[in-house]
């Protein structure tokens, strides 16, 4: 594509001086670059203020000067269309506004594709009675860039993309928020909460059980006591 581009700039740059001369009797339009679309049609503008032209041919300019469509004049009516190979069923012409004397015709090209990116000129060819000649006349051409898609369409698309990007990131920050805040709100309500555990006592070991001795009077044989005092007897 860029390619193509530049190649048509350059063809602007170095039309041969005899086709700017020629712009007095023959003219083009558009002049300026055209944007179309894949699939789409162009329209050119074929003007001559001569009475007599025999044909008006259109021709690309790059890689090689190629026709493309050829129309046969018969007192200022196209009585014959030709189309140039890959145009066949892609170019109608129509008689265009008379200029005084002149003649004019607009050529359509229909079902452009990225390869028909390129210069457009028109040739128109007259009868010289003095030599009994034909002379032919050029017009500075017409660029015509096919893309894709219309840039328009392209910065819409940029525009939505981004729109689309701007959306993804502020959810992204409000779901991030939300968690954030979740977790703050649960932090708090633990802390709210939260009773420490009180420090576990040692257990006390058992003690061992003591049996208390039972106090009596110990059964001795070789001694008996009374409570009575007057009673007394023991074994020397």
């Amino acid at each position: 594509m860029k390619a193509h581009w530049w190649s048509c700039v350059l063809g602007l740059l170095c039309m041969p001086s005899g086709v700017t001369l020629s712009d007095l009797k023959v003219s083009q339009d558009p002049t300026s670059i055209s944007l179309t679309r894949v699939n789409s049609s162009a329209e050119i503008t074929c003007s001559t203020l001569r009475s007599d032209p025999l044909s008006l041919s259109l021709h690309m300019r790059f890689p090689d000067t190629k026709q493309i469509a050829f129309l046969a004049l018969k007192n200022g009516l196209v009585s014959k269309t030709t189309a140039g190979a890959g145009f066949g069923g892609r170019i109608s012409a129509a008689p265009s506004q008379r200029i005084g004397d002149g003649h004019g015709f607009t050529v359509q090209l229909s079902l452009l594709g990225l390869e028909d990116t390129n210069l457009y000129y028109c040739r128109w060819e007259f009868f010289k009675k003095e030599t009994s000649t034909s002379e032919t006349l050029s017009s500075n051409g017409t660029v015509i860039i096919v893309r894709e898609r219309d840039p328009q369409e392209q910065c819409r698309d940029h525009i939505l993309d981004r729109i689309l990007i701007g959306l993804s990131v502020a959810a992204l920050c409000v779901v991030l928020f939300l968690c954030v805040a979740a977790l703050i709100v649960r932090r708090k309500r633990f802390r709210r909460r939260f009773r420490p555990a009180r420090a576990a006592s040692p257990t006390r070991p058992n003690r061992p059980q003591h049996s208390c001795p039972q106090h009596g009077v110990p059964h001795d044989p070789y001694l008996v006591t009374s409570v009575n005092s007057s009673y007394y007897r023991g074994i020397l």
